[in-house]
């Protein structure tokens, strides 16, 4: 995006910026946060172990599984775009994304819960039958995931308008999510899934207790009704929004770094499960304790990180969080114990916590800019749009995992010691080389990301102004979210 674009208005106006408005309290972020512990736990839990279930558990060929999920992938991407652009749009007496996030809490915990009951077995059905209902159900999750993970990401720009409480927010919702979200996802569900609940127990705890966080997390919401009138107002069609979005290069850069963090989180997730049994030989346990040190140490980091991000910048803080986390990606490769192996996640985990925290940040500062554009606030068109290519990390690292391991012999009936020794050697690599050549491309990326220095300032300055104007416009009108007031105070 060119540093002389015209902005909102040629004419230079003075107005009154939106910056006297009383920050959202600490426990309303925290109960917001919840709404991101809940998808992450759902996602991770999904990311984390759908392949390793389908392909270990259930006796899919491991190709099949790779491959079907990285089809579903496409078949199914239309629905993000829009539904960001039907929530933009939406106006209730529940709130513009609260609306969504009441009205699909339930259906998608139950959706999950099936993810893992699959009625049908390899051996009494055949193969087809249960790659149907593999692709079937994980469909129809992962649409009402989408939805519901959509309208939460499209409140942070909106609640949160300026570096200091982004920065300070992006943090709490991440340790939130990650740790009672993602943490619990991928380091308790080994212990829960070789006990004797199995997995039909992991299914039930976890879909319960997303429900539970999706509604407590209603209650730290605090919807603009100014945004909503503002969409509702606007004559931009849905095919217009998805060209004019695409033609934004400052949203094609921010399509590129998700790309890549969700890419390394895919890989991570996907290969771990695997690494751990068949590499480092560990049980259950282990494994947890390897994960638990990955996710405790990232979620500790973001206290520093946040500190940093506030003070140096959304640019040159990603820039050290990818350069430090591909310095620990790679000696995974060389690793050939628990305490090696644990020692080096640490690591990896305290450089990843400003990775984590970057999303969040880099789309909040994109959509204050097409903000200043527009005069418009589409933050549900720009996250549904981001949703779309969301899909194809999880996929593409499925796929690349099933296929290396069936060129390198895994066969699930056999037993750790029975693999081929290119069944290791595949799982190394992958867990270390890919992520590590991923984290290049991203600083490449970030390096050309556009909205630092005087420019973001700009753009920053201008929407709080139009901020303003939007508030004084609405003054009259009464919080979408009848818990939100005007005069909360309190630090982040």
């Amino acid at each position: 995006m060119a540093e002389d674009v015209i902005l909102a208005s040629e004419t230079p106006i003075h107005i009154e910026k939106d910056d006297q408005q009383g920050e959202i309290p600490f426990w309303k972020v925290v109960f917001y946060g919840l709404g991101n512990a809940a998808g992450l736990l759902l996602y991770n839990t999904f990311n984390t172990f759908i392949q390793f279930f389908y392909t270990d558990s259930v006796g899919l060929p491991s190709q099949w599984v790779g491959r079907g999920w990285f089809a579903f992938g496409f078949w199914n991407a239309v629905n993000d775009p829009v539904a960001g652009w039907l929530s933009d749009r939406t106006q209730s007496a529940m709130g513009r994304r609260t609306f969504y996030i009441r009205l699909i809490a339930i259906p998608v915990a139950i959706a999950f819960a099936l993810v893992w009951l699959p009625p049908l077995s390899v051996d009494e059905h055949g193969t087809i039958a249960v790659l149907a209902y593999f692709l079937i159900i994980i469909s129809i999750y992962d649409i009402l995931q989408t939805i519901i993970t959509l309208n939460q990401d499209a409140l942070f720009p909106e609640m949160f308008p300026d570096r200091k409480s982004r920065s300070r927010a992006a943090s709490i919702r991440q340790m939130v999510g990650l740790g009672f979200g993602g943490g619990i996802a991928i380091a308790l569900s080994p212990l829960i899934y070789e006990s004797s609940l199995g997995w039909a127990g992991l299914a039930a705890m976890w879909s319960t207790l997303a429900v539970i966080f999706y509604f407590m997390s209603l209650l730290g919401i605090q919807e603009n009704p100014a945004y909503a009138m503002q969409s509702q107002e606007s004559e931009l069609s849905i095919l217009k929004g998805f060209r004019l979005a695409i033609e934004n290069r400052t949203f094609l850069t921010v399509i590129g770094i998700n790309l890549i963090i969700r890419f390394i989180l895919a890989i991570t997730a996907a290969s771990l499960p695997f690494y751990a049994k068949y590499v480092l030989r560990l049980s259950g346990g282990e494994t947890s304790l390897l994960t638990s040190a990955l996710i405790v140490t990232a979620v500790v980091s973001m206290v520093i990180w946040q500190v940093v991000f506030h003070r140096i910048g959304t640019r040159r803080t990603m820039i050290y969080s990818f350069a430090l986390a591909a310095v620990f990606a790679l000696p995974i490769l060389f690793t050939q114990t628990l305490a090696g192996t644990l020692v080096t996640l640490i690591g990896l985990g305290a450089t990843v916590g400003g990775t984590f925290l970057a999303p969040d940040l880099i789309f909040a500062e994109m959509i204050d800019e097409d903000y200043v554009e527009t005069g418009v606030r589409r933050e549900g068109l720009y996250r549904g749009l981001l949703g779309f290519t969301f899909r194809f990390p999880p996929a593409f690292a499925g796929l690349i995992i099933g296929e290396l391991l069936a060129a390198a012999g895994y066969d699930a009936d056999l037993s750790v010691s029975e693999q081929p020794e290119a069944v290791e050697t595949v799982i190394r690599y992958f867990t270390a080389v890919s992520p590590f050549f991923a984290l290049l491309v991203g600083l490449f990326l970030v390096w050309r990301y556009p909205l630092h220095g005087q420019y973001l300032d700009n753009i920053q300055d201008r929407a709080a102004e139009l901020r303003g104007a939007a508030k004084r416009k609405t003054s009259e009108l009464k919080p979408i979210n009848p818990d939100s007031t005007d005069d909360d105070s309190g630090a982040l």
